[in-house]
């Protein structure tokens, strides 16, 4: 029986971030209950249509997942239970705000069976936290922790944001101090990304709010990130994450490897049985398709095999360890080395790429350009024929 990873989409919030583009919707807490019973629905009329699979990650990512009561995560769990084979060891991550947390709901959500806890913490400056518009304040979020703790959850992941309008090198370096003072198992450290259409991209376009920082001031940021978790005993293991020894993240490790998953509620994707899907991103039309149980109700994604060879590529330069040299073979049934000869030799010869024992990774030099070099990859590839020869 194939072992696949889950992800529920739980796409509440009390207010959306500045810098937010995701699928998730404020003012909607009077359906929530509905949404749940939707989602639930949805795992059946999914684990019907693919039939038995074991599951070994399963993530409720958001949105807010944390707005849900913890009789609602239970119902969701009870679900998946249900309906696939829930393996013994699944890590089962939710995400949360700081500003939506209760001891008791907390207690409820381990309770129902989530063991790891990824908190958006963002910063620990306050007045970056309200300039990005982030409900919480650094001091609830240290509570925040503090309650995860005591409810029992020994996995716990801070996000953290760096490149925030107006922010200093001297602000990243108390906020990463601080978080690591907070002592959690993992930090995701992520240079903001503007994203078109959020109120953050049009106030910068404005110039209505703080400038982005500099590229000095974004390297100066890189290093003290570098040196910092380095310290602390945090492995880096991908562009943006760090880990205690065996607390690396098994469900996005999923993503960058390129296997399989299925994602249920409003806005998921799939990659499933070779095929992809995506929900719809409407909050009705979401609530329609699974209440419906619509077999036609998934809409098709489109992948060549060229773009599944870069996204193996794009996806797996991400880790540390790269890519599996082997298994690219085997799968497209063409060395990396034949489908990209000018980029892989340039971009080694520069020290900017390496191999070892059947793995194709970034150098840590590598990995400061790695837009650079997957511009390469894509451009020698588009100047191919179509069959990837």
């Amino acid at each position: 029986m194939e072992t696949i990873s889950l992800y529920i989409h739980i796409p509440l919030c009390v207010k959306k971030c500045a810098y937010c583009d995701f699928a998730s919707f404020a003012g909607r807490m009077a359906q929530r209950e509905r949404y749940v019973q939707a989602v639930c629905r949805e795992i059946r009329a999914q684990a019907a249509f693919f039939g038995p699979r074991r599951v070994g990650t399963v993530f409720l990512g958001g949105g807010t997942p944390t707005l849900l009561t913890g009789a609602q995560v239970q119902e969701i769990m009870d679900t998946v239970r249900a309906c696939f084979v829930l393996e013994e060891d699944a890590e089962i991550t939710m995400e949360g705000n700081p500003g939506t947390l209760t001891g008791e709901n907390l207690r409820a959500y381990r309770r129902a069976g989530v063991n790891r806890l990824s908190l958006g913490v963002q910063s620990l400056d306050d007045d970056l936290l309200a300039a990005i518009g982030r409900i919480h304040t650094s001091a609830e979020a240290a509570q925040a922790v503090r309650m995860a703790r005591e409810a029992g959850f020994e996995n716990l992941n801070l996000d953290l944001m760096l490149g925030l309008p107006g922010q200093t090198a001297i602000q990243w370096k108390e906020t990463l101090e601080s978080a690591i003072a907070l002592a959690p198992d993992h930090l995701s450290c992520y240079s903001l990304i503007l994203e078109e259409g959020t109120p953050l991209e049009a106030r910068v376009r404005a110039g209505t709010c703080a400038p982005l920082p500099g590229e000095d001031e974004m390297e100066e940021m890189d290093a003290l990130t570098a040196r910092l978790t380095q310290e602390a005993e945090y492995a880096q293991y991908e562009v943006s994450n760090y880990a205690r020894p065996s607390r690396a993240c098994r469900h996005n490790i999923v993503y960058w490897e390129c296997l399989p998953y299925l994602g249920v509620g409003l806005g998921a994707h799939s990659d499933l049985d070779g095929r992809r899907f995506y929900n719809p991103a409407d909050w009705e039309a979401y609530l329609h398709m699974a209440e419906s149980d619509d077999a036609a109700r998934l809409a098709e994604g489109t992948n060549t095999r060229e773009d599944r060879m870069f996204e193996r590529m794009m996806m797996g330069l991400r880790q540390v360890r790269g890519v599996d040299a082997a298994r690219f073979a085997r799968d497209f049934g063409m060395e990396i080395e034949r489908v990209w000869p000018k980029t892989l030799a340039e971009m080694t010869h520069s020290g900017l790429m390496a191999a070892h024992e059947e793995r194709i990774f970034l150098t840590p030099r590598g990995m400061q350009v790695m837009n650079g070099v997957l511009v390469r990859l894509m451009e020698e590839m588009d100047s191919k024929p179509q069959n990837g020869a």
